[in-house]
């Protein structure tokens, strides 16, 4: 009986050579894509087509504060994002500040967010459809989400809480605060100053601190969170198409600016119907939201 000889190697050999070939051939194709993405980049870049937020991206929301939910806010600021400076400029409001003769806490009372951000829009004549509000809890929540904020602050506060008893104080200096202790500093029921914007100058300055320290160089995914929060667990008209449609600007300013945040705070005088806003601060506003600077 005659035995065969096996021929494994010849297969073995065979099976090496066909590995190396597939290889070298892939290895070609992927290095030829990897060179297309790059001079498809650097076309984009040559020819001026790299994405640039402008004023096309501008948009302004009328943000509010209550203690509860379903309670009449005491704090309201507009929030203007600006895609031709990269800046966001903030103006908080007092409750009872006057315009077209009608307070903003008035309007809301009689009328909800939607009536309080027309007050506004038709004050200043800037575009205003959007609007938040926070409850104490969720203002919290979302400075803690952020981190905390650095501060100095000019003089220690104490306050007594005389329903339970309770004693507030925020030290003289600079100190790194919670979202709690950020959210008591900006709230607080008297800071001691004879001036009736100055609540406003701190809620101005101590957000716009919590905006620069804390989103500067802000990933997708932090913005996607901070969002979706929003529109979640905040009274809010501000949808998924609206973040959509910001998003791709935000990130780049966010990424490309630092010290974007500033503030103005409207002036006026007290009268018998609430803290009046001049038309001279209602100019100064719709110049700082809508003109090139």
């Amino acid at each position: 009986m005659t035995k065969r000889r096996s021929n494994w190697y010849i297969y073995l050999i065979t099976f090496l050579i066909a590995g190396v070939i597939v290889y070298i051939a892939s290895n070609a194709l992927l290095n030829s894509f990897y060179e297309s993405q790059k001079r498809e980049e650097n076309v984009s870049q040559n020819t001026g087509t790299v994405f640039k937020p402008d004023k096309a991206h501008n948009f302004t929301v009328l943000a509010m504060l209550a203690d509860e939910a379903g309670s009449v806010p005491d704090y309201y600021m507009t929030v203007t994002y600006r895609g031709d400076t990269n800046s966001i400029i903030l103006m908080p409001y007092l409750k009872n500040s006057c315009m077209n003769g009608n307070t903003l806490a008035n309007a809301y009372r009689n009328g909800g967010a939607e009536a309080a951000t027309k007050l506004v829009a038709d004050a200043t004549g800037v575009k205003i459809s959007k609007y938040v509000k926070f409850s104490k809890s969720t203002l919290i929540e979302f400075f803690d989400m952020a981190g905390n904020t650095t501060l100095t602050v000019p003089t220690q506060l104490k306050h007594e809480n005389k329903d339970d008893k309770t004693m507030t104080i925020i030290n003289k200096g600079t100190s790194s605060f919670t979202g709690r202790q950020l959210y008591a500093y900006v709230t607080f029921p008297d800071y001691g100053v004879k001036d009736d914007t100055y609540p406003c100058k701190i809620q101005g300055g101590s957000y716009s601190e919590f905006i620069n320290q804390n989103f500067n160089g802000l990933s997708e995914g932090s913005i996607e969170q901070y969002s979706q929060f929003i529109i979640n667990f905040t009274e809010t008209n501000i949808t998924k198409q609206d973040y959509e449609q910001k998003k791709k600007a935000l990130l780049y300013s966010f990424s490309y600016t630092n010290e974007i945040c500033d503030y103005y705070v409207p002036y006026g005088e007290m009268t018998s119907k609430g803290y009046e806003i001049s038309a001279d601060s209602l100019a100064t506003v719709k110049s700082k939201i809508t003109e090139t600077e």
